[in-house]
């Protein structure tokens, strides 16, 4: 399992807005107003004062960043979203050697 499989992609617009785009699989995920709340906490432990603003719409999250930051943030969140995404592999993997 690999990022791909809940991200489109990971990208800079045009104002310097990191921008993540959600694979069909997650994009009711987005909607819900418990898991934004849960995502706009995360980032702002993830990138302290760096952050300063989440904005989600039905496909995609827009973060704002302080101004000279975002190529270092969009790394910063890359690295934790595969690093989950690991772990979310590895935790699959031991379910289903569980299970056997």
């Amino acid at each position: 399992m690999d990022l791909s499989f809940f991200v489109k992609s990971i990208k800079l617009d045009e104002e310097k807005r990191i921008i993540v785009t959600a694979q069909d699989t997650v994009k009711d995920q987005l909607t819900n107003k418990e898991y934004r709340l849960k995502a706009k906490e995360a980032l702002k432990t993830l990138l302290k004062d760096d952050f300063k603003e989440l904005e989600v719409s039905k496909t995609s999250a827009r973060i704002t960043v302080a101004e000279g930051k975002a190529e270092q943030c969009k790394k910063i969140i890359e690295d934790e979203l595969n690093k989950l995404m690991q772990l979310a592999a590895q935790f699959m993997n031991n379910m289903s050697d569980f299970q056997k």
